[in-house]
């Protein structure tokens, strides 16, 4: 992550935020009193995702049992056939 002064940013705002959306490179901005960071909105909504499903009881050891769930088990589960 990229770390720069809110003086420095004032001068190339546009062209840091065209950054973060293209490149998803997120940026801390500092000032005095603490930093903020920048990040695009997609890793933002990831993040938020990440925090729900992680807020949900259970939910991690379920994805942990269905990632070492063969894959036949999964799709006969939803009636596909696999063979």
């Amino acid at each position: 992550m990229k770390h720069i002064t809110s003086n420095a940013a004032k001068k190339d705002f546009n062209g840091i935020i065209d950054n973060v959306i293209k490149y998803g490179n997120s940026v801390s901005i500092s000032t005095d009193d603490g930093a903020a960071i920048l990040v695009n909105q997609d890793e933002w909504n990831g993040l938020i995702e990440t925090l729900y499903l992680q807020s949900i009881p259970g939910m991690k050891k379920s994805i942990s049992e269905g990632k070492a769930a063969p894959l036949s088990d999964c799709l006969d589960s939803v009636g596909w056939d696999i063979d």
